[in-house]
């Protein structure tokens, strides 16, 4: 059940009592210093916002409070007196690995800093910011020099913007054309001999993004310089991200927070440095393309989640609540395990269908989700509910079940579920290559020998594939009838 504050309960006997025992749900963590912006759009509360979306729960420690507004800066009061025991207090209680770095206010801010990173052995991923977006510096006079010096080389990712490669390379990178890329490369080359003069990281992966390169043409870019170690030795890569040119007027405040705060998340997820990078990438991209618009023509980005999508999220969370707490489904989970998927009503692409990601596993004998509900996460499921959908839009759920044949045939007589077994053998070779093209031709072959999409469809595998149950529905109160249909079949 859930209770009041959002905790999952499951009830357990106990001399003879019934009682409810909340169900921990772990999560990925990590930890941001940085300034308060009273706008939300940047500073700590973009990173709390950007790690909530990204699936990560946020620690956070400020070090300082700032005066402005989207459009304007006022001033700031650094709280660099009260940093040690903030972070004194996270660090030691909570075991973080991952740390996002924004506004340092001044050389007791950086020594204190550092004095953890060392001490707690964090991997910094460093926004080198100095200047606000809407004007007004965010430190002392020169403080860039002294993070260069004392920060630097504990320093797995930094995000620099153009101007801020300009200053730390000291090569002009403000106007760009396709002809002197290289010259950014050049500049992210110093930047990352810069983040490697500690010996003790030489043989630790880091990267620059250097973010907002603006050419001629008007196309915009980031560029990563990352390192891999590869049989032993480090060697080093570029990465070029191309993006669509949006014209706007007023300032857009903080991306450059939303973005590094995206890096540090995917980080802190287990992601490879090289896929955290394009993950994040991904994620401000999408986020990009919506604002919220403030009186002052100022900006911020938009990382509230709309309401369809988030109707699908709920929808999703109602089927796994009734799962998670059946100890009679865990029987249902497959070796590759089981996944809800659930998709918006006129979905066309993966990036439309909601899942679980990493799927759900049994822990102590009940279902258990392995990470968020989150659309882009499924794969095979959000391929079934597409294919379906080019047959009957209304389907717009779909989970993958155990199969037993002796479930077949109590279903078959105990519901009143519609069942289409589908012989893989029958697969034309071409198709047999293609997962996505197996998954329309399972679709397609139910459909012309139903008439319809069928409450579930099965095979019995293959050779590398498993058999397989598939359910579908159009709701989720459908598809939660259904399961209790099923499992009323199979367990009396």
């Amino acid at each position: 059940m859930i209770k009041p504050n959002g905790l999952m309960t499951e009830s357990k006997k106990v001399n003879k009592f019934i009682v409810s025992v909340p169900i921990i749900i772990m999560k990925p963590i990590c930890l941001t210093i940085a300034g308060s912006d009273p706008t939300s759009g940047a500073g700590i509360q973009a990173d709390i916002r950007t790690f909530d979306r990204c699936g990560v729960h946020p620690f956070s420690v400020i070090t300082a409070i700032t005066y402005q507004t989207a459009t304007k800066f006022i001033g700031y009061k650094s709280l660099s007196d009260e940093l040690d025991n903030q972070l004194s207090s996270i660090l030691t209680a909570y075991p973080i690995k991952f740390v996002k770095i924004g506004m340092i206010p001044d050389d007791r801010a950086i020594d204190i800093i550092v004095k953890y990173i060392r001490n707690y052995d964090l991997n910094v991923i460093l926004d080198p910011i100095s200047i606000a977006s809407a004007g007004g510096r965010l430190s002392i006079e020169g403080l860039e020099l002294e993070i260069e010096k004392k920060l630097f080389p504990y320093v797995k990712v930094m995000t620099p913007n153009i101007i801020e490669a300009s200053f730390y390379s000291n090569i002009n990178l403000t106007i760009i054309s396709n002809e002197n890329i290289d010259d950014v490369k050049g500049a992210a080359e110093i930047l990352l001999n810069k983040i490697y003069l500690h010996e003790d990281s030489k043989y630790i992966e880091k990267a620059i993004i250097i973010k907002s390169i603006v050419s001629k043409n008007n196309e915009i870019s980031d560029l990563a310089l990352m390192t891999k170690i590869i049989n032993g030795q480090m060697k080093r890569s570029v990465q070029l991200f191309k993006k669509k040119k949006i014209i706007y007027k007023g300032n857009i405040h903080g991306t450059g927070c939303v973005f590094s705060s995206a890096v540090t998340a995917f980080l802190a997820k287990g992601y490879s440095l090289e896929k955290a990078i394009f993950k994040a990438e991904d994620f401000f991209d999408t986020k990009f393309q919506t604002f919220i618009e403030l009186p002052d023509t100022g900006k911020i980005l938009d990382l509230t989640i709309s309401d369809k999508r988030l109707e699908t999220i709920n929808q999703i969370k109602e089927i796994y609540n009734l799962i998670s707490q059946s100890k009679d489904f865990s029987k249902l989970i497959p070796e590759v395990r089981t996944n809800i998927s659930g998709s918006l009503p006129n979905a066309t692409k993966k990036e439309d269908i909601a899942g679980v990601e990493g799927r759900i596993t049994i822990v102590d004998g009940f279902p258990k989700a392995s990470g968020d509900i989150k659309f882009g996460v499924s794969d095979h499921t959000a391929r079934l509910i597409l294919s379906a959908k080019e047959f009957d839009n209304s389907i717009n759920f779909v989970m993958n079940l155990k199969y037993n044949p002796s479930w077949i045939s109590l279903i078959k007589k105990k519901t009143d579920l519609e069942l289409q077994e589908i012989i893989r053998e029958e697969q034309p070779e071409e198709i047999k290559k293609r997962e996505f093209s197996t998954m329309q031709w399972l679709i397609k072959e139910s459909s012309e020998k139903n008439g319809k999409i069928p409450d579930i469809i099965w095979d019995k595998g293959a050779i590398g594939k498993e058999p397989m149950m598939r359910l579908f529905g159009k709701t989720s109160k459908d598809m939660k009838i259904k399961i209790k249909k099923i499992l009323d079949a199979i367990s009396n």
